[in-house]
């Protein structure tokens, strides 16, 4: 039973993030999470970075009642899978996607295909809103295979061999 609790909640996760980033950070969220929209020359805190903190804040109440009161040890588990869920969306997207982390520089092939996924949604602003199993239409994969902008910082590799990563989106 805990395992499924920390594997349901973990899945359970992509369905609130992509909810969430689609109605309310594309809606009345979208003051904070422009910031993120916006390229930047150098890494360091967006005020979008508020949203994750909300995450992190809810697991820990999750730890926190689960391991202290009655009757509500189930939050554990949870709080394992949602915990789980933000340390590889922060990997992906943050330090992998936004090499939010400069020193970081690895090219990683499963990684990639969540990166030209994110490109999609950075070049238009709509899908995919989903972050670790995102679904792309193939019209905004063969659109966005058209367009030469990459609106992610290369790795730093690249950068000082002069050559940039691939503009087009890797086919799943």
């Amino acid at each position: 039973m805990t395992a499924l609790l920390v594997v349901g909640s973990f899945l359970g996760m992509e369905v609130l993030v992509y909810l969430s980033h689609r109605f309310l950070m594309h809606g009345p969220g979208m003051p904070v999470h422009k910031s993120h929209h916006q390229r930047r020359a150098e890494p360091g805190f967006e005020l979008n970075d508020v949203y994750p903190l909300i995450g992190s804040t809810v697991a820990m109440a999750g730890f926190g009642l689960g391991l202290n009161v009655g009757g509500l040890a189930p939050l554990v588990p949870i709080a394992i899978g949602l915990t789980l869920y933000g340390a590889a969306y922060f990997f992906v997207h943050d330090i992998y996607i936004h090499r939010r982390l400069r020193w970081f520089d690895a090219e990683l092939g499963v990684c990639e295909r969540l990166k030209a996924a994110h490109r999609v949604h950075h070049l238009w602003g709509g899908e995919p809103y989903g972050m670790l199993f995102p679904v792309v239409p193939a019209s905004l994969r063969e659109r966005a295979a058209a367009v030469d902008y990459d609106p992610f910082p290369p790795a730093r590799r690249a950068v000082a061999s002069g050559s940039r990563p691939s503009q087009v989106p890797v086919e799943p």
